[in-house]
């Protein structure tokens, strides 16, 4: 009898054991899965944030040109680019925001008879922006999975401005600020270098784009090829592609029609570019945005046979490439009758 007991009172503690490890671990479990919703939680409204700029006080600091400030006393540009208008990335803290408008950008180091200091430099240049009414955005380093992100989304355009408006590319320590105004917003990167000896600056002052194309109809161009010889095409690309816009579409509908009514008329389809970059690599993108416009062409049932491509890069500017506005007068398609 006390055998039986003993037994049913070490039962008794074994099943006792057995729910509390059962309770203990059920608990573990949500608490586990608690904390993964709340992590999932958290990591879902860091990917949806976004920056507000309404939140951003206006400042009413006069702002009329890039740069609105000179360079601290002993410092220099050592390089300096200027665009009427372009797209650069910035990093907010959370993500990537691509203002466009008017930029400038340069490298800033030091005068031969006063040695450099970033320390320096920093600090000069964090009071002027703040002085102008610039609310800091991000210090530190931007995580690589985001750029890796954004670059395969929209690439680095290689035109002169990589080594000077992207400094985070290479993990650099990247300082980010914006200026709220009524008319427009002035954005301000700053980078490190990895020499210790520059800093990089990159600013955009937001600003529409001008539209001053116009579209060109079927029964003018035939008219300027009687004429002259060729038309004259200004037909929006994506920068470094040759992938044909939906706003290029009406001017090529326009050759289209050009074509069809005009069946025994042959044309050279011939790309330009500006100076800016490589010419090895000009002459290939001014030659894929000929052929693209020819295969957008045979597509709509023109033979091959009256069409051809050819790309001359910047071999042929028709301005001199001293602004941006003579360089996007030499980023041209220029279709030439044949015969």
């Amino acid at each position: 009898m006390k055998k039986i007991f003993l037994l049913a009172i070490l039962g008794l503690s074994l099943f006792s054991c057995k729910k509390d490890t059962t309770t203990e671990n059920t608990n573990n479990s949500e608490n586990e899965v608690a904390t993964e919703t709340l992590e999932q939680k958290s990591s879902n409204e860091n990917d949806s944030k976004t920056l507000d700029l309404t939140k951003i006080p206006i400042s009413t600091f006069p702002i009329t040109q890039i740069p609105f400030f000179s360079l601290p006393t002993g410092y220099k540009y050592s390089h300096e680019e200027k665009r009427n208008y372009e797209s650069i990335r910035f990093w907010t803290g959370s993500s990537f925001e691509m203002p466009e408008g008017e930029l400038f950008c340069g490298r800033i180091s030091n005068d031969k008879d006063h040695s450099y200091s970033g320390l320096e430099l920093f600090k000069n240049l964090d009071q002027i922006f703040k002085e102008a009414g610039a609310v800091a955005l991000f210090e530190g380093k931007v995580p690589q999975e985001a750029i890796t992100q954004n670059e395969e989304k929209y690439p680095i355009s290689d035109y002169g401005i990589k080594s000077n408006a992207y400094g985070f590319q290479g993990f650099a320590k990247t300082w980010t600020y914006i200026i709220r105004q009524d008319n427009q917003n002035i954005w301000l990167q700053l980078n490190e270098s990895d020499d210790n000896a520059s800093l990089h600056v990159a600013i955009i002052k937001t600003k529409a784009v001008a539209i001053t194309s116009q579209l060109i109809k079927a029964d003018e161009m035939k008219l300027s090829l009687e004429q002259n010889g060729l038309v004259t095409l200004y037909i929006n690309f994506e920068t470094n592609k040759s992938d044909i816009q939906p706003e290029a579409k009406p001017t090529l509908e326009e050759v289209f029609k050009l074509l069809k009514e005009n069946p025994s008329l042959k044309l050279s389809i011939e790309g330009h570019t500006d100076n800016s970059g490589d010419k090895k690599y000009n002459f290939e993108l001014s030659e894929a945005r000929a052929k693209s416009i020819v295969a957008y062409l045979t597509q709509k049932g023109i033979s091959s046979e009256r069409l051809q491509s050819k790309g001359y890069g910047d071999t042929k500017p028709l301005q001199e490439n001293t602004s941006e506005d003579n360089k996007a007068l030499n980023r041209r398609v220029e279709l030439r009758k044949i015969g």
